[in-house]
């Protein structure tokens, strides 16, 4: 007797660590040990948006930015912007400390 594998269960929520970067100090307290000299990674806004592509591929229907600090990121309106245009829920983790108008 044969059994065939179960397909995997599709990808419903991604989350994304765009950046490491933050502006508070508080490593003690920190999952992420982020802080000012920390960076964004190495990853390209074209990075940003495949992944956003792959996951939305693979059945996700939400994402969430975190970091660091995710709006400190360069990218982080056109990442948030083109996971919102694909029709993906998104939640965003800041400690609100500089949030601006375009956020």
């Amino acid at each position: 007797m044969t059994i065939a594998p179960e397909a995997p269960a599709p990808l419903r929520f991604l989350s994304l660590e765009n950046t490491g970067r933050c502006q508070l100090t508080c490593p003690s307290l920190c999952y992420a040990a982020s802080g000012p000299t920390r960076s964004h990674g190495s990853m390209s806004e074209d990075d940003w948006f495949r992944t956003i592509d792959h996951a939305i591929a693979l059945g996700a229907e939400g994402v969430q930015l975190i970091g660091g600090e995710p709006t400190l990121h360069p990218s982080f309106v056109p990442i948030a912007q083109r996971a919102l245009d694909a029709g993906l829920r998104v939640r965003i983790y800041s400690d609100f400390v500089r949030i601006r108008d375009e956020h």
